[in-house]
Protein backbone atom coordinates (compact mmCIF):
# COMPACT_ATOMS: atom_id res chain seq x y z
CA UNK A 1 0.00 0.00 0.00
CA UNK A 2 2.27 2.80 0.79
CA UNK A 3 4.57 1.87 -2.11
CA UNK A 4 1.17 2.37 -4.36
CA UNK A 5 1.06 5.91 -2.48
CA UNK A 6 4.74 6.95 -2.99
CA UNK A 7 4.06 6.39 -6.83
CA UNK A 8 0.60 8.44 -6.07
CA UNK A 9 2.67 11.58 -4.60
CA UNK A 10 5.10 11.31 -7.83
CA UNK A 11 2.85 11.58 -10.43
CA UNK A 12 2.21 14.79 -11.78
CA UNK A 13 -1.09 13.89 -13.90
CA UNK A 14 -4.02 13.70 -11.71
CA UNK A 15 -6.86 15.81 -13.25
CA UNK A 16 -10.30 15.24 -11.42
CA UNK A 17 -13.63 16.55 -12.51
CA UNK A 18 -16.57 16.66 -10.43
CA UNK A 19 -20.37 17.45 -11.70
CA UNK A 20 -22.77 16.84 -9.21
CA UNK A 21 -25.01 18.35 -6.12
CA UNK A 22 -22.83 20.32 -3.97
CA UNK A 23 -23.90 21.02 -0.41
CA UNK A 24 -23.35 22.25 3.19
CA UNK A 25 -23.09 20.39 6.01
CA UNK A 26 -23.91 22.11 9.43
CA UNK A 27 -23.51 20.81 12.65
CA UNK A 28 -24.82 22.02 16.27
CA UNK A 29 -23.46 20.85 19.15
CA UNK A 30 -24.11 20.67 22.31
CA UNK A 31 -25.47 18.63 25.73
CA UNK A 32 -28.59 17.10 26.70
CA UNK A 33 -29.74 17.12 30.46
CA UNK A 34 -33.30 17.64 30.65
CA UNK A 35 -36.38 16.65 28.43
CA UNK A 36 -39.13 19.46 27.17
CA UNK A 37 -41.90 20.29 28.77
CA UNK A 38 -43.66 20.74 25.55
CA UNK A 39 -43.53 17.08 24.40
CA UNK A 40 -41.34 13.97 24.96
CA UNK A 41 -37.94 14.96 22.79
CA UNK A 42 -34.65 15.85 24.57
CA UNK A 43 -33.54 19.36 24.57
CA UNK A 44 -30.06 20.42 22.97
CA UNK A 45 -28.45 23.46 24.66
CA UNK A 46 -25.77 24.40 21.79
CA UNK A 47 -22.23 24.84 22.87
CA UNK A 48 -20.46 25.48 19.29
CA UNK A 49 -21.53 25.01 15.28
CA UNK A 50 -19.36 23.56 12.92
CA UNK A 51 -19.49 23.42 8.96
CA UNK A 52 -18.17 20.79 6.15
CA UNK A 53 -18.41 20.76 2.49
CA UNK A 54 -20.98 18.02 1.74
CA UNK A 55 -22.09 15.93 -1.80
CA UNK A 56 -19.82 16.49 -4.19
CA UNK A 57 -18.09 19.53 -2.33
CA UNK A 58 -16.97 16.77 -0.09
CA UNK A 59 -15.73 14.87 -3.10
CA UNK A 60 -13.91 17.99 -4.67
CA UNK A 61 -12.47 19.00 -1.08
CA UNK A 62 -11.02 14.98 -0.95
CA UNK A 63 -9.80 15.05 -4.33
CA UNK A 64 -8.11 17.93 -3.46
CA UNK A 65 -6.69 17.02 -0.44
CA UNK A 66 -4.58 14.23 -2.14
CA UNK A 67 -3.00 16.37 -5.03
CA UNK A 68 -5.55 16.07 -7.60
CA UNK A 69 -5.76 19.29 -10.23
CA UNK A 70 -9.50 19.96 -9.27
CA UNK A 71 -12.35 21.85 -10.73
CA UNK A 72 -16.27 21.26 -9.61
CA UNK A 73 -19.40 22.31 -11.36
CA UNK A 74 -22.33 22.24 -9.79
CA UNK A 75 -25.61 24.49 -8.34
CA UNK A 76 -25.99 26.93 -5.53
CA UNK A 77 -28.10 30.20 -4.66
CA UNK A 78 -25.58 32.66 -3.64
CA UNK A 79 -28.01 34.92 -1.81
CA UNK A 80 -28.39 32.30 1.15
CA UNK A 81 -26.08 31.68 3.84
CA UNK A 82 -25.50 28.13 2.81
CA UNK A 83 -24.41 29.22 -0.55
CA UNK A 84 -22.28 32.01 0.36
CA UNK A 85 -20.83 29.37 3.03
CA UNK A 86 -19.87 26.87 0.47
CA UNK A 87 -18.20 28.95 -2.05
CA UNK A 88 -15.94 30.77 0.73
CA UNK A 89 -15.08 27.13 2.22
CA UNK A 90 -14.41 25.94 -1.36
CA UNK A 91 -12.22 29.19 -1.84
CA UNK A 92 -10.58 28.47 1.63
CA UNK A 93 -9.45 24.99 0.47
CA UNK A 94 -7.96 26.00 -3.06
CA UNK A 95 -10.67 25.02 -5.19
CA UNK A 96 -12.40 27.36 -7.71
CA UNK A 97 -15.76 28.25 -6.45
CA UNK A 98 -16.04 30.20 -10.26
CA UNK A 99 -18.01 26.90 -11.99
CA UNK A 100 -20.95 26.78 -9.49
CA UNK A 101 -23.77 28.24 -11.64
CA UNK A 102 -26.11 30.59 -9.51
CA UNK A 103 -29.50 30.18 -8.89
CA UNK A 104 -32.43 32.84 -7.83
CA UNK A 105 -35.39 30.18 -8.07
CA UNK A 106 -33.58 27.27 -5.94
CA UNK A 107 -32.09 26.96 -2.59
CA UNK A 108 -28.51 26.00 -1.46
CA UNK A 109 -28.84 22.26 -0.10
CA UNK A 110 -27.82 22.16 3.60
CA UNK A 111 -28.55 19.28 6.11
CA UNK A 112 -28.25 20.03 9.05
CA UNK A 113 -27.33 18.05 11.96
CA UNK A 114 -27.61 18.49 16.35
CA UNK A 115 -25.12 15.95 17.53
CA UNK A 116 -24.68 15.27 21.43
CA UNK A 117 -21.54 12.94 22.84
CA UNK A 118 -20.98 12.23 19.65
CA UNK A 119 -24.45 10.71 18.58
CA UNK A 120 -26.73 12.48 15.91
CA UNK A 121 -30.34 13.50 17.40
CA UNK A 122 -31.62 14.77 14.61
CA UNK A 123 -31.22 15.83 11.16
CA UNK A 124 -32.64 18.99 8.75
CA UNK A 125 -32.67 18.93 5.20
CA UNK A 126 -32.97 22.48 2.97
CA UNK A 127 -32.88 21.72 -0.57
CA UNK A 128 -34.70 22.23 -3.78
CA UNK A 129 -34.92 18.79 -6.08
CA UNK A 130 -36.50 19.92 -8.94
CA UNK A 131 -34.87 19.74 -11.69
CA UNK A 132 -32.61 22.65 -13.62
CA UNK A 133 -34.29 25.07 -15.88
CA UNK A 134 -33.36 24.92 -19.83
CA UNK A 135 -30.61 28.18 -18.98
CA UNK A 136 -29.34 26.13 -15.74
CA UNK A 137 -28.57 23.43 -18.19
CA UNK A 138 -27.35 25.41 -20.80
CA UNK A 139 -24.99 27.15 -18.18
CA UNK A 140 -23.45 23.62 -16.51
CA UNK A 141 -23.01 22.46 -20.47
CA UNK A 142 -21.26 25.39 -21.13
CA UNK A 143 -18.67 25.09 -18.19
CA UNK A 144 -18.30 21.19 -18.65
CA UNK A 145 -16.89 21.57 -22.21
CA UNK A 146 -14.60 24.24 -21.58
CA UNK A 147 -13.36 22.20 -17.88
CA UNK A 148 -12.61 18.77 -19.47
CA UNK A 149 -8.76 18.05 -19.95
CA UNK A 150 -7.95 15.34 -22.07
CA UNK A 151 -7.45 11.96 -20.04
CA UNK A 152 -8.56 13.08 -17.02
CA UNK A 153 -11.31 11.34 -14.81
CA UNK A 154 -14.99 12.87 -14.57
CA UNK A 155 -16.85 11.94 -11.41
CA UNK A 156 -20.56 12.45 -10.92
CA UNK A 157 -21.52 12.44 -7.98
CA UNK A 158 -25.62 12.45 -7.84
CA UNK A 159 -27.58 13.22 -5.14
CA UNK A 160 -31.06 13.28 -6.77
CA UNK A 161 -30.94 17.12 -6.14
CA UNK A 162 -32.13 17.61 -9.58
CA UNK A 163 -28.61 18.38 -10.97
CA UNK A 164 -27.76 15.24 -12.95
CA UNK A 165 -30.41 14.02 -15.60
CA UNK A 166 -29.85 11.95 -18.49
CA UNK A 167 -29.66 14.62 -20.90
CA UNK A 168 -26.36 15.81 -18.88
CA UNK A 169 -25.14 12.44 -18.33
CA UNK A 170 -25.26 11.68 -22.73
CA UNK A 171 -23.50 15.19 -22.77
CA UNK A 172 -20.85 14.43 -20.89
CA UNK A 173 -20.24 11.15 -22.11
CA UNK A 174 -19.98 12.03 -25.43
CA UNK A 175 -17.29 14.68 -24.74
CA UNK A 176 -15.65 12.14 -22.11
CA UNK A 177 -15.00 10.08 -24.86
CA UNK A 178 -14.20 12.08 -27.73
CA UNK A 179 -11.48 13.58 -25.06
CA UNK A 180 -10.21 10.16 -23.75
CA UNK A 181 -11.72 10.45 -20.31
CA UNK A 182 -13.37 8.15 -18.13
CA UNK A 183 -16.44 8.68 -16.23
CA UNK A 184 -17.33 7.35 -12.66
CA UNK A 185 -20.88 7.56 -11.15
CA UNK A 186 -22.11 7.69 -7.59
CA UNK A 187 -25.83 6.95 -8.30
CA UNK A 188 -28.70 8.28 -6.26
CA UNK A 189 -32.48 7.09 -6.70
CA UNK A 190 -34.18 4.25 -9.05
CA UNK A 191 -33.02 5.80 -12.45
CA UNK A 192 -30.56 3.76 -13.49
CA UNK A 193 -30.95 4.55 -17.27
CA UNK A 194 -29.52 7.97 -17.05
CA UNK A 195 -26.31 6.52 -16.14
CA UNK A 196 -26.28 4.34 -19.91
CA UNK A 197 -22.38 4.37 -21.39
CA UNK A 198 -20.44 5.75 -18.48
CA UNK A 199 -17.35 3.54 -17.67
CA UNK A 200 -18.11 2.68 -14.24
CA UNK A 201 -20.79 2.62 -11.35
CA UNK A 202 -20.59 2.98 -7.77
CA UNK A 203 -23.44 2.13 -6.07
CA UNK A 204 -23.64 0.95 -1.86
CA UNK A 205 -24.73 -2.42 -1.10
CA UNK A 206 -28.42 -1.14 -0.65
CA UNK A 207 -28.49 0.87 -4.25
CA UNK A 208 -27.53 -2.58 -5.38
CA UNK A 209 -30.17 -4.41 -4.25
CA UNK A 210 -32.28 -1.54 -5.19
CA UNK A 211 -30.90 -1.96 -8.92
CA UNK A 212 -31.93 -5.52 -8.48
CA UNK A 213 -35.22 -4.74 -7.78
CA UNK A 214 -35.42 -2.42 -10.64
CA UNK A 215 -34.14 -4.58 -13.38
CA UNK A 216 -36.39 -7.79 -11.91
CA UNK A 217 -32.86 -9.86 -11.03
CA UNK A 218 -32.67 -12.87 -8.11
CA UNK A 219 -30.91 -11.47 -5.38
CA UNK A 220 -30.56 -15.13 -4.52
CA UNK A 221 -27.90 -15.22 -7.13
CA UNK A 222 -24.29 -14.65 -7.12
CA UNK A 223 -22.76 -10.45 -6.79
CA UNK A 224 -20.87 -11.09 -9.43
CA UNK A 225 -23.78 -12.93 -11.85
CA UNK A 226 -26.08 -10.22 -11.25
CA UNK A 227 -23.46 -7.24 -11.74
CA UNK A 228 -22.66 -8.83 -14.90
CA UNK A 229 -25.99 -8.63 -16.52
CA UNK A 230 -26.43 -5.03 -15.04
CA UNK A 231 -22.89 -3.87 -16.43
CA UNK A 232 -24.42 -5.50 -19.48
CA UNK A 233 -27.92 -4.10 -19.64
CA UNK A 234 -26.24 -0.31 -18.56
CA UNK A 235 -23.72 -0.85 -21.48
CA UNK A 236 -20.91 -0.15 -18.63
CA UNK A 237 -17.55 -1.43 -18.07
CA UNK A 238 -17.49 -2.64 -14.48
CA UNK A 239 -19.70 -1.80 -11.39
CA UNK A 240 -18.13 -0.97 -7.99
CA UNK A 241 -20.07 -2.33 -5.36
CA UNK A 242 -18.99 -0.45 -1.68
CA UNK A 243 -19.99 -3.13 1.30
CA UNK A 244 -19.81 -1.34 4.54
CA UNK A 245 -17.56 -2.72 6.81
CA UNK A 246 -16.75 -5.94 4.32
CA UNK A 247 -15.10 -4.49 1.86
CA UNK A 248 -15.48 -3.20 -1.57
CA UNK A 249 -16.40 -6.06 -4.80
CA UNK A 250 -15.53 -4.95 -8.53
CA UNK A 251 -17.33 -6.82 -11.50
CA UNK A 252 -16.64 -6.05 -15.48
CA UNK A 253 -16.90 -8.37 -18.10
CA UNK A 254 -13.75 -9.72 -17.37
CA UNK A 255 -12.90 -9.11 -14.18
CA UNK A 256 -13.99 -10.26 -10.55
CA UNK A 257 -12.31 -8.43 -7.74
CA UNK A 258 -12.94 -7.94 -3.89
CA UNK A 259 -11.21 -6.09 -1.65
CA UNK A 260 -11.86 -6.65 2.39
CA UNK A 261 -12.36 -3.70 4.36
CA UNK A 262 -9.45 -2.34 6.65
CA UNK A 263 -10.62 -3.08 10.17
CA UNK A 264 -11.11 0.33 11.79
CA UNK A 265 -13.82 1.56 14.83
CA UNK A 266 -16.10 3.38 12.77
CA UNK A 267 -17.46 6.99 14.29
CA UNK A 268 -18.86 8.41 11.36
CA UNK A 269 -20.02 6.97 8.26
CA UNK A 270 -21.08 10.41 6.51
CA UNK A 271 -19.31 11.20 3.29
CA UNK A 272 -17.25 7.45 2.88
CA UNK A 273 -18.56 6.91 -0.50
CA UNK A 274 -16.93 10.50 -1.47
CA UNK A 275 -13.66 9.48 0.08
CA UNK A 276 -14.18 6.15 -1.98
CA UNK A 277 -14.93 8.17 -5.15
CA UNK A 278 -11.89 10.66 -4.74
CA UNK A 279 -9.57 7.70 -4.56
CA UNK A 280 -10.70 5.73 -7.02
CA UNK A 281 -10.24 8.46 -9.44
CA UNK A 282 -6.85 9.07 -7.68
CA UNK A 283 -5.92 5.92 -8.56
CA UNK A 284 -7.60 5.72 -12.18
CA UNK A 285 -5.77 9.15 -12.98
CA UNK A 286 -2.02 7.62 -12.40
CA UNK A 287 -2.68 4.62 -14.30
CA UNK A 288 -3.62 2.21 -11.72
CA UNK A 289 -4.98 -1.01 -12.45
CA UNK A 290 -8.96 -1.56 -10.70
CA UNK A 291 -7.20 -3.74 -8.49
CA UNK A 292 -4.58 -1.43 -7.11
CA UNK A 293 -7.44 1.69 -7.10
CA UNK A 294 -9.90 -0.58 -5.10
CA UNK A 295 -7.24 -1.27 -2.24
CA UNK A 296 -6.32 2.56 -1.95
CA UNK A 297 -9.80 3.58 -2.26
CA UNK A 298 -10.66 1.15 0.93
CA UNK A 299 -7.86 1.78 2.98
CA UNK A 300 -8.71 5.70 2.56
CA UNK A 301 -12.48 4.79 3.50
CA UNK A 302 -11.13 3.00 6.97
CA UNK A 303 -9.83 6.21 7.87
CA UNK A 304 -12.84 8.76 7.01
CA UNK A 305 -15.31 6.71 9.53
CA UNK A 306 -12.61 6.48 11.95
CA UNK A 307 -13.43 10.67 11.81
CA UNK A 308 -16.31 12.19 13.16
CA UNK A 309 -18.17 14.30 10.37
CA UNK A 310 -17.45 14.17 6.84
CA UNK A 311 -13.61 13.87 6.32
CA UNK A 312 -10.89 14.46 3.75
CA UNK A 313 -8.42 11.74 4.13
CA UNK A 314 -4.94 13.09 2.74
CA UNK A 315 -1.71 10.52 1.42
CA UNK A 316 0.32 11.47 4.69
CA UNK A 317 -2.23 9.47 6.68
CA UNK A 318 -2.60 6.99 4.72
CA UNK A 319 1.68 6.21 5.21
CA UNK A 320 1.14 6.56 8.96
CA UNK A 321 2.17 3.13 10.10
CA UNK A 322 -0.27 3.39 12.78
CA UNK A 323 -3.48 2.52 10.54
CA UNK A 324 -1.31 -0.40 8.82
CA UNK A 325 -1.77 -2.31 12.80
CA UNK A 326 -4.13 -5.01 10.76
CA UNK A 327 -2.23 -4.83 7.21
CA UNK A 328 0.16 -6.93 8.01
CA UNK A 329 -2.24 -9.90 7.92
CA UNK A 330 -3.20 -11.02 4.21
CA UNK A 331 -6.01 -13.34 4.20
CA UNK A 332 -6.12 -13.23 -0.18
CA UNK A 333 -3.15 -14.26 -1.54
CA UNK A 334 -3.49 -12.24 -4.67
CA UNK A 335 -3.19 -9.06 -2.53
CA UNK A 336 -0.25 -9.69 -0.74
CA UNK A 337 1.38 -11.10 -4.12
CA UNK A 338 0.63 -7.28 -5.51
CA UNK A 339 2.32 -5.72 -2.43
CA UNK A 340 5.40 -7.99 -2.97
CA UNK A 341 5.60 -7.20 -6.76
CA UNK A 342 6.09 -3.58 -6.15
CA UNK A 343 8.89 -4.09 -2.99
CA UNK A 344 10.29 -5.99 -5.14
CA UNK A 345 10.52 -3.33 -8.03
CA UNK A 346 12.41 -1.40 -5.28
CA UNK A 347 15.17 -4.06 -5.47
CA UNK A 348 14.00 -5.27 -2.14
CA UNK A 349 14.26 -8.96 -1.27
CA UNK A 350 11.36 -10.73 0.13
CA UNK A 351 12.27 -13.69 2.75
CA UNK A 352 9.89 -16.21 3.55
CA UNK A 353 9.27 -18.67 6.28
CA UNK A 354 6.39 -21.12 7.28
CA UNK A 355 5.40 -23.07 10.04
CA UNK A 356 2.46 -23.71 12.56
CA UNK A 357 3.74 -21.43 15.57
CA UNK A 358 0.85 -22.49 17.64
CA UNK A 359 2.59 -22.17 21.03
CA UNK A 360 5.62 -18.83 20.24
CA UNK A 361 8.69 -19.55 21.57
CA UNK A 362 12.21 -18.24 22.23
CA UNK A 363 13.03 -20.94 19.08
CA UNK A 364 10.89 -19.22 17.11
CA UNK A 365 12.20 -15.38 17.61
CA UNK A 366 15.76 -16.79 17.21
CA UNK A 367 14.55 -18.24 13.78
CA UNK A 368 12.29 -14.82 12.56
CA UNK A 369 15.46 -12.79 14.00
CA UNK A 370 17.93 -15.20 11.75
CA UNK A 371 15.68 -14.89 9.00
CA UNK A 372 14.83 -11.30 8.60
CA UNK A 373 18.58 -11.08 8.82
CA UNK A 374 18.89 -12.28 5.19
CA UNK A 375 16.64 -9.93 3.23
CA UNK A 376 14.65 -6.33 3.44
CA UNK A 377 10.71 -8.15 3.83
CA UNK A 378 10.04 -11.13 6.03
CA UNK A 379 6.72 -12.81 5.16
CA UNK A 380 5.90 -15.49 7.42
CA UNK A 381 3.00 -18.34 6.17
CA UNK A 382 1.04 -19.81 8.79
CA UNK A 383 -0.75 -23.20 8.50
CA UNK A 384 -4.35 -23.10 8.69
CA UNK A 385 -6.17 -25.25 11.74
CA UNK A 386 -6.94 -28.16 9.57
CA UNK A 387 -3.74 -28.17 8.16
CA UNK A 388 -2.34 -28.77 11.73
CA UNK A 389 -4.47 -31.15 12.66
CA UNK A 390 -3.56 -33.26 9.48
CA UNK A 391 0.49 -32.90 10.79
CA UNK A 392 -0.08 -32.07 14.02
CA UNK A 393 -3.19 -34.40 15.52
CA UNK A 394 -6.57 -33.88 16.17
CA UNK A 395 -5.38 -32.17 19.90
CA UNK A 396 -3.46 -29.31 17.95
CA UNK A 397 -3.51 -26.30 17.26
CA UNK A 398 -3.72 -24.98 21.08
CA UNK A 399 -4.16 -21.80 19.49
CA UNK A 400 -6.88 -20.76 16.76
CA UNK A 401 -5.44 -19.29 12.84
CA UNK A 402 -6.33 -15.76 14.28
CA UNK A 403 -5.00 -15.51 17.57
CA UNK A 404 -1.69 -17.61 15.61
CA UNK A 405 -1.94 -14.68 12.92
CA UNK A 406 -2.53 -11.62 15.04
CA UNK A 407 0.60 -12.63 17.60
CA UNK A 408 2.51 -13.12 14.72
CA UNK A 409 1.82 -9.82 13.26
CA UNK A 410 2.35 -8.14 16.67
CA UNK A 411 6.30 -8.66 15.98
CA UNK A 412 8.22 -5.96 14.66
CA UNK A 413 10.82 -8.01 12.71
CA UNK A 414 7.84 -9.41 10.72
CA UNK A 415 5.87 -7.73 7.74
CA UNK A 416 3.43 -9.91 6.24
CA UNK A 417 1.69 -12.65 7.48
CA UNK A 418 -0.30 -14.95 5.30
CA UNK A 419 -1.99 -18.51 5.77
CA UNK A 420 -2.12 -21.73 3.67
CA UNK A 421 -4.34 -24.78 3.96
CA UNK A 422 -2.40 -26.96 2.03
CA UNK A 423 -0.13 -30.00 3.38
CA UNK A 424 3.16 -27.73 2.80
CA UNK A 425 3.34 -24.27 1.14
CA UNK A 426 4.82 -25.08 -2.02
CA UNK A 427 2.23 -23.45 -4.03
CA UNK A 428 2.14 -20.07 -1.90
CA UNK A 429 5.91 -19.77 -2.50
CA UNK A 430 5.84 -20.80 -6.43
CA UNK A 431 2.91 -18.01 -6.62
CA UNK A 432 4.57 -15.38 -4.33
CA UNK A 433 8.50 -16.21 -5.29
CA UNK A 434 10.24 -15.06 -2.55
CA UNK A 435 13.87 -14.52 -2.80
CA UNK A 436 14.98 -16.50 0.00
CA UNK A 437 13.47 -19.34 1.75
CA UNK A 438 14.33 -20.23 5.12
CA UNK A 439 13.27 -23.62 7.47
CA UNK A 440 14.24 -24.22 10.90
CA UNK A 441 15.33 -27.84 11.50
CA UNK A 442 17.99 -30.06 10.86
CA UNK A 443 15.97 -30.62 7.05
CA UNK A 444 18.18 -30.53 3.78
CA UNK A 445 17.42 -27.94 1.42
CA UNK A 446 16.78 -30.43 -1.50
CA UNK A 447 13.61 -31.12 0.99
CA UNK A 448 12.43 -28.53 1.76
CA UNK A 449 8.91 -27.89 -0.02
CA UNK A 450 9.40 -25.24 -2.51
CA UNK A 451 13.36 -25.33 -2.38
CA UNK A 452 13.26 -26.18 -6.13
CA UNK A 453 11.45 -23.88 -7.84
CA UNK A 454 12.87 -20.88 -5.42
CA UNK A 455 16.84 -21.86 -6.87
CA UNK A 456 15.54 -22.59 -10.07
CA UNK A 457 14.22 -18.65 -10.14
CA UNK A 458 17.68 -17.54 -8.70
CA UNK A 459 16.73 -17.22 -5.00
CA UNK A 460 18.53 -19.09 -1.98
CA UNK A 461 17.62 -21.52 0.65
CA UNK A 462 18.92 -20.95 4.30
CA UNK A 463 18.62 -23.29 7.08
CA UNK A 464 18.42 -22.62 10.80
CA UNK A 465 19.15 -24.93 13.05
CA UNK A 466 16.77 -25.56 15.93
CA UNK A 467 18.36 -24.45 19.71
CA UNK A 468 18.31 -27.87 21.03
CA UNK A 469 15.11 -28.57 23.65
CA UNK A 470 12.66 -25.50 23.02
CA UNK A 471 9.37 -27.00 20.76
CA UNK A 472 5.97 -26.78 20.77
CA UNK A 473 5.19 -29.77 21.54
CA UNK A 474 7.61 -30.29 24.60
CA UNK A 475 5.93 -27.21 26.04
CA UNK A 476 2.94 -29.19 25.41
CA UNK A 477 4.35 -31.89 26.90
CA UNK A 478 5.17 -29.67 30.59
CA UNK A 479 1.77 -28.30 30.70
CA UNK A 480 0.64 -31.56 30.68
CA UNK A 481 2.38 -32.93 33.58
CA UNK A 482 1.62 -29.84 35.55
CA UNK A 483 -2.16 -30.06 35.10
Amino acid sequence: MKNLIKIIQNSSSKNILIIGDVMLDEYIFGTVSRISPEAPVPVLKEEKMEWCLGGAANVALNCKNIGCNVNIVGIINDMDFAGQKLASMLSENGISSSNLIKSEQRITTCKKRALCGGHQLLRIDNESEHNLTDKELLLITEKINNLIVKDSIILISDYAKGVISSELVRFVSVIAKSRNCKIIVDPKGKNFEKYIGVNYIKPNYKEFLLMLDVYGLDKNNSISNNAKILCEKLSIDGLIITLGEKGIHFVSKDEDIFVSALKKEVYDLTGAGDTVLAFLALGLSVGFDMQKCLQIANTAAGVAVSHLKTYAVSLEELLDKNIYSSEKIYENWTNLKIELDWIKAQNKKIVFTNGCFDLLHSGHIYLLNEAKKLGDILVVAINTDESVKRYKGQSRPINSLYERMHVMSSLGIVDFVVSFEQDTPKELIEYLSPDVLVKGGDYKAENVAGADFVKKSGGQVAIIEYQVGLSTTNIVKKISTVV
